[in-house]
């Protein structure tokens, strides 16, 4: 049901939650810096798993944020980020960014 550009720097645990979700599908896709990140995702606090197919992309489906999940990014201390999370019906499950070579 949304569309939202944000950014965020790593801290010093080297991990920052990116979007928190209850109830709604969601993705969350890097936009800079590209493939140099690891995402993960969680239900309830409980690790479901790390991203290594596509390491700027990855979703939650509605059931995993039953009653919520997260996405987070771990990579080194102080990194600037910034992606964009899409929630709802405005759920792709398509990269939007093209990978670099």
């Amino acid at each position: 049901m949304a569309v939202r550009d944000r950014s965020a720097t790593i801290g010093r645990s080297g991990i920052v939650q990116l979007h928190l979700s209850v109830a709604k599908q969601c993705t969350v896709e890097i936009r800079q810096p590209r493939d140099t990140l690891t995402l993960s995702r969680r239900k309830n606090g409980v690790n479901l798993d790390l991203i290594e197919d596509n390491p700027n992309f990855t979703g939650l489906k509605t059931a995993q944020t039953i009653p919520w999940g997260t996405i987070r990014a771990l990579g080194p201390e102080g990194l600037q980020i910034s992606y964009r999370v899409r929630t709802g019906r405005d759920v792709t499950l398509v990269p939007e960014f093209e990978l670099e070579d």
